[in-house]
């Protein structure tokens, strides 16, 4: 966290001596790799696909304010102040936010918009319902997957984050996602997919997130 320009806070055990218990740093950057620098739109789809899975889970998400904005650790604040949470608790000028959201080649328009759009259609899934039912997958060790299921049962949902920079391809039995003859629209992207031979076959891009629901016969 430090190499990506974070804080540590320390607390002291008067036996052991000082005890890391918080991680100071915008979420954004404590996602990077401190070796190299990063292009834009790799930041923000590796951030988007591990927000992704926390909208997927079942419950009610806590979405932050600089999260949904696509801020990024406000190391200049932290001085200012002496204290190092101000580093995620910049307060925003509007005018620059808009500017920014403007830009489409810009990290928070990269962010907001897409991030929006998946709060919007997961606000209109029944499968997202927050007591809905939920199943952890274990399909890839690059893919957090979950099999979502509406309250009714009418409506299932499979969602995999890709959580690597690069593509995943994977190959299931489709009896247990509806099938031989399975077929699924991706929430996102509208795009369509379906069980071939008993078998569904997809490739998942670098953090790609698919949440597929299974379309009813």
């Amino acid at each position: 966290m430090e190499a990506l320009g974070g804080f540590v806070s320390y607390r002291n055990d008067p036996l052991v001596g000082d005890i890391p218990y918080e991680l100071n740093i915008g979420y954004i950057d404590a996602l990077g790799d401190p070796t190299r620098e990063e292009a834009v739109d790799l930041v923000a789809r590796r951030f988007l696909a591990a927000q992704a899975i926390m909208l997927a889970l079942r419950g009610v998400p806590g979405i932050y304010f600089h999260s949904l904005y696509g801020s990024r650790s406000w190391a200049n604040g932290a001085a200012i102040t002496g204290q190092k949470r101000t580093i995620n608790r910049q307060k925003l000028d509007r005018r620059e936010v808009e500017q920014e959201l403007a830009d489409k080649h810009a990290l928070r328009a990269r962010v907001f918009f897409p991030y929006a759009y998946m709060l919007r259609c997961r606000s209109a899934e029944p499968a997202f319902h927050p007591t809905a039912a939920q199943e952890m997958l274990n399909v890839h060790p690059s893919l957090f997957a979950l099999w979502r299921h509406s309250m009714d049962g009418g409506r299932h949902v499979l969602c995999l984050q890709n959580v690597a920079n690069e593509p995943v391809e994977i190959d299931l039995d489709a009896e247990p996602y509806g099938g031989d003859q399975s077929k699924f629209v991706e929430l996102l992207s509208k795009k369509t997919f379906s069980a071939e031979t008993g078998r569904l076959r997809l490739i998942v891009p670098p953090y790609g997130i698919y949440w597929l629901l299974l379309m009813p016969d």
